[in-house]
């Protein structure tokens, strides 16, 4: 008789071994086991204790001396019945810690997304997905803002996309370089609107970086503008980082 398909429902080559043998012999000692079922008399306490555990065997003790015998087979059906349980349960707990672990997932697979856009159309994209994405009452960033090589064309495009912004009530808190001061014109709704934030600092660049949700945008006001957009949630929060520290020190 070859039991060798048990290992299905879980037991070991060992445990099988030393039941097999337990069938043919029926009541014997831990000798007479090891000898028959080829298991070490070194380990042979193991084994049986497992499958003592699984109700498949029973163990009595006869003047001091251990021996075993098989369980009814149906046993066998008991302790399946006690897996099925033991499954049962662990599947509620995995279910009772899915929310988290997915969180997790979601968290260690999100890959870094960079995009390119081009010219004024380009600036466009960036400034109406911003404007479709935040709700009323969050928040975007700006930081190295300056007057770039297009200074009329760039002061009609920010004035207008901030109108959007303020109309639907997007908070902005901008840092612009301090050499727009004096360019009223290309500054004046920021500082005077309630749904602005403004300070400037000691800077003179081409570009300027935009946070809204967990995009960080990097944009390079040269006479065709290029924007350079980076999706993910741990480079915008790198980036807040470094808008925290640059609001920390510039002055109104």
């Amino acid at each position: 008789m070859d039991l060798h398909d048990l290992k299905r429902i879980g037991l070991t080559e060992g445990e099988i071994k030393v039941y097999q043998a337990l069938l043919e012999l029926g009541e014997c000692t831990k000798t007479t086991l090891a000898k028959n079922s080829g298991i070490a008399p070194s380990n042979i306490y193991d084994v049986t204790n497992r499958l003592q555990d699984k109700g498949i065997i029973s163990k009595v003790e006869k003047n001091g001396v251990a021996h075993f015998s098989p369980a009814n087979p149906r046993h066998i059906l008991d302790f399946l019945d006690r897996k099925e349980d033991e499954i049962k349960n662990e599947k509620e707990f995995v279910n009772s810690l899915l929310p988290s672990l997915l969180l997790k997932f979601q968290e260690a697979k999100e890959k870094v997304n960079v995009e390119v856009f081009q010219g004024w159309n380009g600036m466009r994209t960036i400034f109406e997905d911003l404007i479709q994405e935040c709700e009323k009452g969050e928040d975007n960033f700006v930081f190295g803002a300056s007057k770039g090589e297009s200074d009329e064309q760039a002061d009609r495009f920010f004035l207008n996309y901030s109108l959007k912004r303020e109309k639907k009530g997007i908070i902005t808190n901008i840092v612009f370089n301090e050499d727009l001061r004096p360019r009223k014109e290309r500054i004046n709704f920021f500082v005077e609107s309630k749904s602005c934030n403004v300070r400037f600092i000691q800077q003179s660049t081409p570009a300027e970086i935009l946070l809204y949700k967990n995009r960080s945008c990097i944009l390079i006001l040269t006479k065709e503008p290029l924007v350079i957009r980076i999706t993910s949630q741990e480079v915008a929060k790198s980036f807040l980082q470094y808008f925290n520290v640059m609001w920390s020190i510039a002055k109104p």
